[in-house]
């Protein structure tokens, strides 16, 4: 239970919210202090609120959990934080270490009562209270009380009569139902088995049945090298090490075998230890014990009208090794060498050990009252009367045998149960609706897309379903152009499908005598799975992703969908080979794969009991799954399409009113919803095929434009890529046309952009990859001004779905850093590439970057000498990442690091015509999130309200706000520089100028401003034809030829890399110029520039 409390003190306005209880079963202590309420000057108590209800809150670090006071509990309180619920007399809330142990460092002045701490980065102070309090009560009677309550079976007296220790009997589920005189039979016949209830402790009973481990003739032993881990990490095992050998069920080892160990993160952040016995289990020999068949124990209930069910603790450490066999579970630590004397998880034959030992002690009781499916046992009765004898029957077996059961996981008396995937009552046995809930509950579509996921699930079980094209016609006509239009009959045929899809003959019973396959896919949004026998289904699955998990890789999220599956479906699969079918080719290796990471630690150890086979399926043909896996809720559709702001929005609504032939459209809906197909106008709102329509108004869509167009993730794309980007939210006649004009006429993309021009000869162009990410390009991005220490970007694309990752470089850089940075940004997300395709930078012809890579089994492939458009890919986007840059801080080049992030977003959002779809779509599977417009003022929230704006004004800022500090920083440098910023982010195109005079054939004199310093006669391939009436430049280059500045010295000489080739620089000290105003130039240009200069004999030594 939990709860959340208000208390005296000071910090943000924010809950301390309690950690949770961990899933390991720990002894209880209450203090007597907070028990008695001997409360003296260093009690540490607060004052306590939950709307409007006063608390009486102790924080008791001699007390082990959090405690409240069943009166608190009683009066339903909204619940938070972990807690044990006590009929308390003395407080109302009870805060003990298990809450402390949250907070990290405490300051705690016990003479002040002042206790400060930090959480979540913010600071805490509690004020405790001053003055004593003595609010004793008869302690003798209270234990007597707590003695007698039914959660509480022993209280114990320590030795320093200091501290109570409760030990709280764990929660057991009784059926609600029963009449108070059963709940107390029952109870009381559970209370006579407490014992099989308690932590077990030494090791168990050697039996018959300890588990062996019979390997393969030509098997050798097994000694696999353990997993590096981080010193926290280290610390951890060694104190779960010590745990194991405290509880004796491991030992130190001197054995040839050794497997590594797999440390698992719980959810209460300790730490599991379990053993990755995937190389054992490859040489083991599989037992062939038949394993008990669902349906077949399901037939024994019939007539049975109550039932229990007990789950054993921690079952396998209930069973030892054989002792012969101990030396083969050994596993290595980077601490020593352990061998287990109980059956560890992990290995193979386990399952099928545990039910031969389950058999063998309840033989007698077989099939007559108890059902056993490994370590859950199902005892079923005609009446309570019998119900109370079979269940005392089978407690005797577990006490006589030494088998403990947990509490909390066991069901006692209940008329309706879930057992092995089946809800079992006294109607009969039905299959958990669980399993066709993912079909049953199918949105309606109500978009082609949504259509089309519905049809492909159906369609690929048509043989299945009679007169299926008869059934399915009213929705495969819904697919022709401009003919989505829902209808009654519409809804009637997707009814009459999904009927189809979860009832017989489409969905099929098990036959465990074959194999069963899953199919799992995962898209952008959700996770599908698809048990099958001989492509008859057997039940679906179907989960959309939180926010946290939408952004996990496609390897993760695929992984994701085989685990929830196997999970949901273990009773079928337990100790049986079955086959696992994914469109994801890696997870084809995932036996042999080393385990690098948490994520596949975690992984490793809750697949490595299951005996099955990876393979690979192409997403083309795993239709089901893929279709379950995109399921949307309608409303979500609603929320991705509807992305502009509020106020645009409004405008939009209101330019309806003004356009005739939209009022004209929408009186028509109102009267006749069939009219104008290819609209909707549900809710006051208009769509044209699921965009949102725009009336006539040009200033209204000039601002939609803006947003699309000139904003950070616009990037000033081209007329197609643009328009693609619009038209996916809104709809308006001739908006491509309005693009086309708009970005023709765009005074950035006209002065920043470059003209496109084909190189010569034919193109080669290089194999489709198989794989995402598996065939890579790189390339440098050079010559960039310095930002943020950085001057160069590092450019990583994929060669399938074009997916670029931008990652920034100081100069000079590395083989190695070059490589740290694409294990950092690149391998973490999509692991090493098959191939890399890259140009013949020193870098990649490094002895570094060869051996790296070779090592791990990438191949190199270098481009042609002098002809880098063999790696043409990463030319384009190198192309397209400067121009974006020129764009967005042309006007200030030293600040264009800001923009990487934004610019990486632009790309990969952006439709490749190629693809058909963006990148960020082709690799994530669904289509990116579009940026929402923000206006001043929408948000309520202050703080939210200025980090929008800042985000919506960036350029304006950058353009209007700083120019005039810019202008008059560009005078002072421009007198002593011969450059005005990097080339490679100055503008392409200066101007517009008017055209004086054509002089000769191919040159034109311009109307330059009169400071500019430069002929105004200019060759025709410098030029271009100027659109709409923009504003000129305020600056223009300076000549190349200019005299202004003579170099008079030479105060020092550096080596640096231009364009990849050595260069000697030498810092000039310029006529009438004094040292501070000294540049480097390159030494070829100055000799190009002031040939009459002998510079060799001006070098101040």
């Amino acid at each position: 239970m939990q709860i959340q409390v208000e208390t005296d003190g000071e910090g943000p306005e924010e809950n301390l919210q309690m950690e949770g209880l961990g899933e390991e079963d720990e002894q209880i202590q209450l203090s007597l202090n907070a028990l008695m309420s001997n409360e003296d000057s260093q009690t540490m108590t607060l004052n306590g609120n939950y709307k409007g209800r006063s608390l009486f809150v102790l924080i008791d670090s001699g007390s082990s959990h959090n405690f409240l006071s069943s009166k608190v509990e009683n009066a339903r309180a909204r619940i938070f934080a972990e807690v044990y619920v006590l009929p308390l007399e003395t407080y109302d809330l009870i805060l003990g270490t298990q809450w402390l142990a949250t907070l990290g460092d405490i300051s705690w002045n016990f003479n002040t009562l002042q206790m400060g701490f930090e959480l979540n980065g913010k600071p805490y102070l509690l004020q405790g209270k001053n003055k004593l309090q003595e609010r004793m009560s008869p302690w003798a009677d209270k234990l007597k009380g707590l003695v007698e309550q039914p959660g509480l079976f022993a209280i114990q007296d320590l030795s320093d009569a200091t501290l109570w220790a409760i030990q709280v009997a764990e929660n057991t589920h009784l059926e609600e139902t029963l009449t108070p005189q059963q709940q107390e039979e029952l109870q009381k016949m559970l209370q006579a088995f407490a014992d099989v209830f308690e932590e077990p402790t030494g090791l168990p009973p050697v039996r018959d049945y300890d588990h062996q481990i019979d390997l393969k003739d030509e098997a050798g032993p097994i000694n696999c090298r353990p997993y590096r881990y981080a010193a926290v990490q280290k610390d951890a095992i060694e104190k779960l090490i010590g745990e194991m050998l405290h509880a004796g069920v491991i030992r130190q080892s001197r054995s040839p075998y050794a497997s590594p160990v797999v440390l698992v993160k719980k959810k209460d952040g300790s730490w599991r230890l379990c053993v990755d016995y995937r190389a054992l289990n490859q040489v083991t020999v599989k037992d062939k014990f038949p394993i008990p068949v669902i349906e077949e124990l399901l037939e024994e209930l019939r007539g049975s009208t109550i039932f229990s069910k007990i789950d054993l603790r921690s079952g396998y450490w209930q069973i030892r090794m054989h002792e012969p066999d101990v030396p083969k579970t050994a596993f290595k630590t980077h601490e020593g060498h352990y061998e287990f004397l109980v059956m560890p998880f992990g290995l193979t034959n386990a399952p099928s050990t545990f039910q031969s030992l389950m058999n063998n002690i309840f033989q007698p009781y077989l099939r007559k009252f108890i059902l056993v499916f490994f370590d859950d046992i199902l005892i079923y009765s005609r009446s309570f009367s019998d119900h109370i004898h079979h269940l005392s029957i089978a407690l005797q077996v577990l006490r006589e045998n030494l088998l403990y059961a947990k509490s909390t996981k066991c069901f006692f008396g209940h008329s309706s149960i879930e057992y092995l995937g089946h809800v079992i009552s006294s109607g009969g046995v039905y299959t958990d609706p669980q399993k066709v809930a993912a079909v049953r509950d199918w949105p309606t579509p109500i978009t082609l897309k949504q259509l089309r996921g519905f049809l492909g699930l159906t369609g690929y079980y048509r043989r299945f379903v009679k007169d299926y094209g008869k059934i399915a016609k009213p929705l495969t006509d819904l697919l022709k152009k401009d003919a989505f239009h829902w209808t009654e009959g519409s809804n009637q045929a997707f009814m009459a499908l999904k009927q189809a899809m979860i009832t017989a003959p489409v969905l099929a019973l098990p036959n465990f005598s074959k194999e069963f396959i899953i199919e799992t896919d995962a898209s952008g949004q959700g996770i599908g799975a698809v048990l099958m026998q001989e492509g008859h289904p057997i039940a679906y699955i179907s989960k959309a992703l939180s926010d946290r998990f939408q952004t996990l890789s496609t390897y993760e999220k695929e992984m994701l969908a085989i685990l929830m599956a196997i999970k949901k479906w273990e009773s079928y699969l337990v100790d049986r080979h079955f086959v696992i079918k994914t469109d994801h080719q890696s997870l084809k290796y995932l036996l042999e794969q080393r385990v690098t990471t948490p994520t596949q630690q975690a992984w490793v150890a809750k697949l490595m009991q299951y005996n099955y086979e990876i393979r690979y399926k192409q997403g083309k043909e795993n239709v089901a799954a893929d279709a379950l896996s995109r399921i949307q809720p309608a409303e979500l559709f609603v929320l991705s399409t509807t992305i502009l702001n509020t106020q645009l929005y409004d405008l939009i609504k209101e330019s309806w009113g003004v356009d005739l032939e939209l009022q004209k459209i929408i009186k028509a809906k109102e009267a006749d919803p069939s009219a104008y197909p290819k609209y909707s106008w549900r809710g006051e709102e208009l769509r044209r095929k699921g965009k949102l329509v725009v009336g006539v108004n040009e200033q209204l869509r000039r601002e939609i434009l803006n947003s699309f167009h000139d904003s950070p993730t616009g990037g000033h794309s081209g007329v197609y890529v643009t328009t693609k980007r619009i038209s996916a939210v809104v709809y308006w006649k001739g908006l491509r046309k309005f693009v086309r004009e708009y970005v023709r006429n765009c005074s950035v993309c006209q002065r920043f952009k470059p003209e496109n021009k084909p190189y010569s000869g034919l193109l080669q162009p290089l194999p489709v990859p198989e794989g995402v990410f598996t065939d890579i390009t790189m390339d440098f991005i050079e010559g960039l001004p310095k930002s943020n220490g950085k001057t160069a970007i590092f450019v990583v694309v994929d060669r399938l779905t074009k997916y670029g990752h931008f990652m920034l470089l100081p100069h000079p850089y590395t083989a190695k850093m070059v490589a740290q940075v694409f294990l950092d940004s690149v391998y973490k997300l999509h692991g090493l590439p098959h191939s890399i395709t890259c140009d013949r930078d020193p870098i990649f012809t490094s002895v570094f970057w060869q051996e790296f890579f070779k090592l791990q089994g990438v191949s190199l492939q270098l481009s042609t000498a002098y002809h880098p458009q063999t790696d043409g890919q990463t030319e384009v986007v190198n192309r397209c990442i400067e121009t974006y840059l020129r764009c967005m801080a042309g006007d200030n080049p030293s600040q264009w690091a800001n923009w990487i992030s934004l610019a990486e977003f632009w790309y990969n959002t952006s439709y490749h015509s190629s693809l058909k779809m963006s990148p960020f779509e082709a690799l994530y599977g669904y289509a990116p999130p579009l940026q929402i417009p923000y206006f001043p003022k929408d948000s309520n929230v202050e703080a939210v309200d200025r980090v929008l704006n800042e985000r919506e004004s960036w350029l304006q800022l950058l353009k209007h706000h700083l120019s005039k500090a810019q202008q008059r920083m560009k005078i002072q440098a421009d007198k002593n520089s011969m450059h005005s910023g990097g080339p490679k982010l100055q503008p392409r195109y200066y101007g517009p100028f008017k055209v004086i005079d054509r002089i000769g054939t191919v040159a034109y004199q311009l109307q330059l401003p009169p400071d500019a310093q430069i002929h105004n006669v200019f060759h025709v391939s410098l030029l271009k034809p100027a659109h709409a009436s923009i504003q000129a430049c305020s600056s223009l280059p300076i000549s190349n030829t200019s005299t202004t500045l003579l170099p008079q010295a030479i105060l020092d000489r550096r080596l640096v890399k231009r364009h990849n080739v050595p260069a000697v620089q030498l810092l000039i000290h310029w006529v009438d110029k004094s040292p501070a105003d000294a540049s480097w130039e390159f030494a070829d240009d100055l000799k190009r520039r002031f040939p009459a200069f002998f510079l060799e004999d001006k070098e101040v030594s």
